[in-house]
């Protein structure tokens, strides 16, 4: 799964590639966690960086349900929760790295995972929402198997997009197997992992710092 992620100044550089606007309410998010306000490109809204929280509700949630943060890539097209989402409602999420736990003798050690030249990134994502226009879409980010590189630390990973792939993601076509199709793990040879500080453990906790190498023990 994907619990926790980040998105610093590099957004610019991300919407630079998109051809969008970042908000101007955006703040770097180093420790970004569920249910916080985070940058998302929507299909419907495709010119700029737009602030929804992450996790969606179900239209069949109780009051108190938590919200969904992700949805898993191999049966996103059975699942009730999520076929509509994934036929209409596609979007991008903005980061430049993800974190995960893995256990050791010791308890749990962070692990940062992003891409090898330390570019930023988009995953793909859906959302949903009662009114899109008045900001209370939420979104989640869509998982598949991790690759062979960081599978011992988690063996999922969320779909990093390819460059070539984000115009498709945002298109409304309807060869939803082949969007399906798409949402593969990273290459390994694009991707890196390090452990890093246990300060990420608390969401209290936004800053750089967190992104810094560290040791695993």
């Amino acid at each position: 799964m994907c619990g926790r992620y980040s998105i610093g100044a590099e957004i610019e550089t991300l919407a630079q590639m998109l051809d969008v606007k970042v908000p101007e309410d955006f703040e770097p998010n180093y420790n970004a966690a569920p249910s916080q306000k985070l940058p998302v490109v929507s299909n419907h809204q495709p010119s700029s960086f737009r602030l929804y929280p992450w996790g969606i509700v179900p239209f069949w949630a109780k009051a108190d349900q938590k919200r969904l943060i992700n949805a898993r890539a191999e049966t996103i097209l059975e699942k009730a929760t999520f076929k509509k989402s994934f036929k209409t409602r596609r979007c991008l999420v903005a980061a430049d790295g993800y974190y995960e736990w893995m256990k050791n003798k010791g308890g749990k050690v962070p692990y940062r995972i992003c891409l090898e030249n330390d570019k930023p990134f988009v995953f793909a994502g859906i959302w949903d929402a009662p009114d899109e226009d008045e900001g209370q879409a939420g979104f989640c980010i869509i998982t598949t198997a991790a690759s062979p590189s960081v599978a011992h630390i988690h063996d999922r990973m969320p779909v990093i997009l390819h460059p070539e792939a984000i115009s498709i993601w945002l298109s409304d076509t309807e060869d939803y197997e082949g969007l399906q199709d798409m949402l593969r793990p990273m290459e390994d040879k694009l991707i890196k992992a390090y452990p890093v500080s246990k300060q990420v453990n608390s969401v209290q906790n936004n800053d750089s710092s967190l992104r810094v190498p560290q040791s695993a023990s």
